[in-house]
């Protein structure tokens, strides 16, 4: 029994080796190593070492939904091109803009629907950090989120989507280069409906370097293209000139001939920040009569003049009354560049959606061009603006916050454009200020939902009949006027939900 136990196991451990000698002559592959996502911590929180790569990326978004209500008002809106005074609904020859909006045609309601997706790649290089960033925004909005019931027409607007790159920039050894946030603007976007001041929501195309210094402080100088404004007007024209002979005509915006150099100087520290900056640009219009018109289509001689502006902006941080808790203050002027200085359209600053006073305003010219003479010889000047605004944020509790907002413009016009009937294209001096308080509560990190109220006035006396609009009876078709207000105002509440990632 015991020479049988130990003829099988001798078998057994024969056929195991032959087995393990025929395994060793067979070809084997070695599995690849896997390569697992690690988080890169060189550039903060979010991101993530690219496989395979020496890039780190960070993928965000962010989802906003708006809605607001703002009473309709009966307006005055935008004067003829070049056509003769009007009192009455109909739109002047060679153009469909009627000088009188009825209320009833209004949209008094804004929806919109954001998306964003933002992304952010970094490498590390002998010239320092390489960062690459793009953020697209998909959008639908529908009534007063969507177009300005000033324009040629007055009908409820719908729905519309769209696409819009809001970023879109490298950053290399202190260049910046690409669409990105203008240098010049200090404020951050904490208000939901409009403020007096600039804004570029969509970024600018530029060319800029930032020289970085010590104990905070750096210096920008950048060449931006003032065609991304998004309520860029260079030039307008006065229909009838004081000669009361000729009207002249001028291009909507007019060729762009150089770009904008801006540049600003600032402290970045434990109490805060402050910035000074300024900017200089061309303003261009093609000048034209109708004897010019017939000849050239429109384009007569080149004008050009100079625009210049200046803004301070100052943050103060307040921690001793809260986490958090904080003092934005800024102050600009502007002559013949009020893209950089407030806004430029009618009735309403459309960079952050309108405050819709239902008056008149018409601050959509950095620079008028008219006749001098009967014999329309060309001559230009600029409109000069200033303005002030605030932002106080304060924590109530760590997820409970209020912004406390107001801003404060005054536009002038040159002394001509100022003397010219406002059915001619004149426009007077105006000034315009707005509060609101808008109260976040974030029951998780990065979600907001708030709700914002808001009072604007607008106060300006127009010139031509009798020197101001009549406010009072004989409001008829033949007499609309009467029933706007050049002493205006109107409020808004806005609701916003928003989630960040």
């Amino acid at each position: 029994m015991t020479l049988t136990k130990s003829l099988l196991l001798g078998s057994a451990a024969a056929l195991l080796a032959a087995a393990g000698a025929q395994a060793a002559d067979l070809p084997s592959r070695k599995s690849a190593p896997v390569e697992y996502v690690r988080v890169c911590d060189a550039y903060g929180a979010g991101f993530y070492w690219i496989p395979g790569t020496d890039t780190c990326l960070k993928v965000g978004g962010r989802v906003r939904i708006d809605t607001w209500y703002t009473p309709s008002k009966n307006s005055v809106t935008l004067r003829s091109a070049g056509g003769p005074n009007y009192a009455g609904l109909a739109a002047p020859a060679g153009t469909s803009i009627a000088p009188f909006q009825s209320s009833n045609g209004i949209d008094q309601l804004g929806w919109y629907a954001r998306g964003l997706l933002m992304m952010d790649a970094r490498t590390q290089s002998a010239w320092g950090t390489v960062q690459t960033v793009v953020t697209l925004r998909l959008a639908v909005q529908t009534g007063l989120a969507q177009t300005s019931p000033f324009g040629a027409t007055a009908a409820p607007a719908a729905g519309a989507t769209g696409a819009t790159i809001e970023a879109a920039y490298i950053r290399f050894a202190g260049f910046t280069i690409g669409d990105a946030a203008s240098n010049f603007t200090f404020l951050p976007p904490y208000q939901y409906h409009s403020m007096f001041t600039p804004g570029y929501p969509n970024g600018i195309r530029q060319f800029a370097y930032t020289a970085t210094f010590g104990g905070g402080f750096s210096a920008t100088i950048a060449l931006e293209n003032r065609g991304d404004s998004s309520t860029t007007t260079t030039a307008n024209s006065l229909g009838f000139n004081p000669t009361g002979l000729v009207g002249s005509t001028a291009t909507a915006v007019g060729p762009q001939r150089l770009p904008a150099v801006v540049g600003n100087v600032r402290v970045d520290q434990g109490w805060g920040s402050a910035m000074l900056s300024g900017a200089v640009l061309q303003n261009t219009a093609n000048f034209a009569t109708p004897a010019i018109n017939a000849v050239t289509n429109g384009l007569g001689p080149l004008m050009t003049k100079t625009g210049w502006a200046v803004g301070f902006g100052l943050k103060i941080n307040l921690p001793m009354l809260a986490a958090g808790d904080s003092l934005h203050a800024w102050v600009g002027y502007s002559n013949g560049a009020l893209d950089y200085v407030g806004f430029s359209n009618a009735n309403e600053n459309s960079a952050v959606t309108a405050n819709y006073l239902g008056g008149y305003l018409r601050g959509d010219r950095s620079m008028t061009i008219f006749c001098t003479t009967a014999a329309c010889i060309p001559n230009s000047e600029t409109t000069k603006a200033f303005n002030l605004a605030g932002i106080f944020t304060h924590y109530w509790t760590p997820s409970l916050r209020s912004n406390f907002i107001a801003s404060w413009i005054r536009i002038t016009p040159g002394a001509v454009t100022q003397n010219t009937d406002w059915t001619n294209g004149g426009l007077s001096q105006a000034t315009a200020w707005d509060i609101k308080h808008n109260l976040v509560w974030s029951p998780v990190r990065n979600f907001d939902i708030g709700l914002e109220l808001s009072y604007a006035r607008l106060s300006q006396r127009l010139t031509g009949l009798a020197g101001a609009l009549p406010t009072t009876p004989a409001c008829t078709v033949a007499n609309p006027q009467c029933l706007a207000s050049v002493n205006s105002n109107n409020w808004t509440g806005r609701l916003r939900v928003e989630r960040t990632f």
